[in-house]
């Protein structure tokens, strides 16, 4: 580099004279250099939640369990460095649940996302760090862009989540207009807050492998806000996003993948996961729809376990949980007003003999008040459901949430 280029680059660069900071609702604070070279933007959310369950277990009494939490608090960072190109995001969580809080113990790092990305190329950007993984679509639109509460039940039960690693992407790709997209990545395979050199792991300990993806969206309308679930600018003309995706886990050590319990057996399991999904918004309606295939093969471990008579025996081997997800949700932002109607059904299916998963649903619905967008929203849903773990029982839940972002 050019000594005259070098003091300049590491000189100091003041702030732009005709805005030198100004607020954007859903981005935050941004500060910018006069030359466009640096750029941050930190930007705070807080999502606070009460919650009724009503648990309906076979063969016993009903149970009415009700919390106030806190359950998402996060501080971002977002802009670019030494040109508009250098780009990076760095997220941190400090709700007790995104610390994995167990008996007022730590359990995760409150690190979510840090990842830079350079784009020097439309055709090939690339990213490294830790981030949610290009697969599918509801998980990798924020929380707080939802049009319920949280997220779907097939989504909790097929998404990968976060995981430390790299891609290849482009939002353009041939300079369509933003009517082609694509992601080729490779991960650790580990999920969030990974940090071991396999090499110090201990002899009886298993080593997970990497994690393979590739990932297609078709926009045949032309561009649009596709990674958000409410249609505040009511389309006059139907806008419309398809994507597909496969990942392959080698020797994923999670029942689920990245996420779940380990096996029993203690062994590790190769995945196969597709997904697909489409978004559709027009004058107001917003409608999302996917769904999810997965099949695993288990390498079995060789973990032991004390049986009733006090002896030791190898651990029971763990089914792969081998299954198919989908959903369908429905919204409506009701004209001239600032509310929103969604219904939702979501289904988990376990396929194949030797399965671990249980199958399970979600039907419900709810209602939007939107202050000012989704940065600050008021939100009520009603979900019915029977999920894992209550052997033909059901569950209802009531939850109202405030979320407050800027």
């Amino acid at each position: 580099m050019p000594e005259k280029d070098k003091q300049l680059l590491f000189a100091k660069h003041p702030l732009d004279e005709d805005s030198p900071a100004y607020f954007k609702p859903g981005t935050g604070l941004v500060l910018q250099s006069k030359n466009k070279l640096f750029m941050i933007a930190p930007r705070l959310r807080v999502q606070l939640r009460e919650t009724v369950d009503v648990v309906s277990e076979v063969g016993e009494p009903r149970e009415v369990e009700q919390s106030f939490q806190l359950r998402r608090a996060r501080v971002q960072f977002k802009g670019h460095v030494f040109g508009e190109h250098n780009k990076y995001k760095l997220e941190l969580a400090f709700s007790p649940r995104d610390l994995g809080m167990r008996d007022g113990v730590v359990t995760r790092s409150p690190l979510l996302t840090w990842y830079v990305e350079f784009d020097y190329l439309r055709d090939l950007t690339v990213r490294a760090g830790q981030y949610k993984i290009p697969y599918s679509r509801q998980r990798v639109i924020s929380s707080g862009d939802l049009e319920l509460v949280d997220r779907s039940l097939a989504n909790g039960e097929f998404n990968l989540d976060r995981d430390i690693g790299l891609d290849i992407r482009s939002n353009d790709l041939f300079g369509l207009g933003g009517r082609l997209r694509y992601y080729a990545g490779l991960y650790v395979g580990e999920g969030r807050d990974h940090y071991e050199n396999e090499s110090l792991v201990a002899d009886d300990a298993q080593a997970g492998g990497l994690m393979y993806l590739a990932r297609l969206e078709v926009l045949p309308m032309g561009d649009f806000k596709d990674y958000s679930e409410v249609d505040f600018k009511r389309s006059p003309k139907p806008r419309l996003s398809l994507g597909a995706a496969y990942a392959f886990l080698d020797e994923a050590k999670g029942t689920r993948g990245i996420l779940g319990s380990a096996p029993e057996d203690g062994g590790t399991t190769d995945y196969h996961n597709f997904t697909a999904d489409m978004l559709l918004k027009w004058t107001g309606v917003t409608l999302l729809g996917e769904f999810y295939w997965r099949r695993g093969k288990r390498n079995p471990g060789d973990a032991t376990i004390v049986d009733e008579s006090g002896v030791t025996v190898p651990a029971p081997i763990t089914a792969p949980r081998d299954g198919l997800g989908w959903t369908l949700q429905l919204g409506y932002l009701i004209p001239r007003t600032r509310l929103g109607l969604a219904a939702r059904y979501s289904q988990a299916r376990g396929i194949g003999e030797d399965t671990s998963l249980v199958d399970k649903d979600e039907v419900g619905g709810g209602i939007n008040y939107f202050f000012a967008g989704h940065p600050l929203k008021l939100q009520l849903d009603y979900f019915h459901q029977r999920p894992d773990g209550l052997d033909g029982g059901f569950a209802d839940a009531v939850r109202l949430q405030l979320q407050f972002a800027y």
